[in-house]
């Protein structure tokens, strides 16, 4: 029996001892510097995704940084900072012969930060750089991928509205399961109808809210109903494996997808809905309304549908409500009254009537 157990015990050490070499195979060491300058950046995160499953998130005070990447597994590292674009680095450590743990598996890579003013016209929603393991040498080599795409819209654009991942993250909803839109008019969505890009628009802002509420899985599946609605639209965007790569992606494609107007009010609408139902800053959804009136009084619609002339003038009509609204919220401020957004009547009748453009664009 005393032998049995003194086997048993070094059975368990080595498979530890594996399970520990396995999750410590592939040093990833280097610098992180500011894009122009090339001084060093500090003060920043890393975070290590693991096959799109397991993730840690490591903060580094200075420049260096070392993480450590498993063996047959496939590997995603987030640089993250605020006031940065977060950079993204691919390693594909999956199918490890046994000969690659004989030698020190480490790569060195140097991640230059692009600040959020500089980043024009360049899109960095894709890995800045890939990793691979090289049978023949025995060793990772490191593929520098083309940094940034150039975007078909102008870089002086501004989109009419933010992501909705950020007017989310401003009004900071308590809930995470708000109802979706989960059924919709087929005939109206259709890809040529004169409402399809309205109801993608809705849909994507439903995506965004999935991605805020680190709903991954649920956000790719809305991404497979507006691939089989537009395929010309969307099906260059692939489904992602975090929901921080998620919010990322979400900001490049509301620029590039809002420049149809129709698509961005789509996106108004749903987000609004979503928003009113739950929020916990009186102010940010002010400033999220202040967006459509700010919109509805400068956009001149050219050849539109008599249904987009109907919802254009739907949303119209809401604008005079939010003057009103934004004036009595400014009043308390300046008399220090109490103001109760949630229940204001004012307040409930925006709600009420983007309820209504909703319900008639998806029924």
């Amino acid at each position: 029996m005393g032998i049995k157990l003194h086997i048993l015990f070094l059975v368990t050490i080595f498979l530890n001892l594996s399970a520990f070499a396995d999750e410590k195979f592939l040093n990833i060491k280097g610098t992180v510097l500011e894009e122009e300058s090339k001084t060093a950046v500090t003060a920043y995160s890393v975070k290590v995704v693991q096959d799109r499953l397991d993730s840690t998130t490591t903060a580094f005070s200075k420049s260096e940084f070392q993480v450590w990447a498993p063996a047959n597994r496939r590997t995603t590292l987030y640089f993250m900072k605020e006031g940065y674009v977060t950079k993204l680095v691919y390693i594909d450590a999956s199918y490890i012969p046994s000969i690659a743990f004989k030698e020190k598996q480490e790569i060195e890579l140097e991640i230059l930060m692009t600040p959020v003013e500089k980043v024009g016209r360049r899109n960095f929603s894709k890995p800045i750089m890939t990793a691979q393991y090289n049978a023949s040498a025995n060793s990772f080599s490191v593929t520098i991928v083309e940094q940034a795409s150039t975007s078909k819209v102008s870089e002086d654009y501004t989109p009419p509205f933010p992501a909705p991942v950020d007017t989310y993250k401003g009004v900071q909803p308590s809930a995470n399961d708000l109802a979706l839109t989960a059924t919709f008019n087929k005939e109206k969505v259709k890809s040529g109808s004169d409402l399809s890009r309205v109801i993608q628009g809705i849909l994507f802002a439903d995506m965004n809210y999935c991605f805020f509420n680190e709903r991954t899985n649920d956000a790719n599946a809305i991404l497979v109903k507006l691939v089989e609605i537009d395929p010309s639209n969307w099906s260059n965007l692939k489904p992602v494996d975090s929901p921080e790569y998620g919010r990322i992606v979400m900001r490049t494609v509301n620029r590039e997808q809002s420049v149809d107007t129709l698509f961005a009010l789509g996106v108004f609408v749903e987000s609004s809905r979503l928003i009113f139902e739950n929020f916990t800053s009186d102010t940010k959804v002010l400033v999220h309304l202040k967006k459509l009136k700010d919109v509805m009084n400068a956009y001149k619609p050219v050849a539109l549908s008599d249904r987009q002339i109907s919802l254009v003038n739907s949303l119209k009509i809401m604008v005079p409500t939010i003057a009103d609204l934004e004036k009595r919220y400014t009043e308390s401020l300046r008399n220090k009254t109490d103001f109760d957004l949630t229940t204001d009547d004012l307040f409930q009748q925006i709600k009420a009537d983007n309820l209504a453009i909703y319900k008639g664009l998806i029924e």
